[in-house]
């Protein structure tokens, strides 16, 4: 997997907007952070720019406006994340993420079912 430089939170959270709406201007994505987040639109602009340059994001000039849209599906991003978390954070161990699962009384049916999928494959794998 690709290492992708490290996003915080609220960049996270503006590139998943924008994944989600692409291609969006920054007014769309401001309006929306300022209204459930209470953001400025300058500090949406700065983190838009910011993960431009970082290379999340791409701009084209549409009707004299800035859009944007996500160069990564969220999921590429997310499980980049994860690796970096799991390296990071656990030394490279799996069993104390696992073992955070198997406690979790968070997990959705939707999700134990994911699990138990993805479980199934690392079978087959021999994994």
């Amino acid at each position: 997997m690709k290492k992708m430089p490290r996003l915080g939170e609220q960049e996270m959270e503006i590139l998943k907007y924008v994944n989600e709406c692409a291609p969006v201007a920054v007014r769309d994505v401001a309006e929306h952070f300022e209204k459930s987040k209470g953001l400025a639109r300058t500090t949406v602009l700065t983190v838009m720019e910011r993960l431009r340059k970082k290379g999340f994001l791409t701009r084209s000039q549409v009707d004299g406006v800035f859009k944007y849209s996500a160069k990564f599906e969220t999921g590429d991003v997310l499980s980049s994340k994860v690796s970096d978390f799991v390296e990071k954070t656990l030394g490279g161990s799996m069993s104390p993420l696992l073992s955070y699962f198997l406690s979790s009384d968070k997990l959705s049916d939707e999700e134990i079912n994911q699990l138990k999928t993805l479980a199934a494959k690392l079978d087959q794998k021999g994994g």
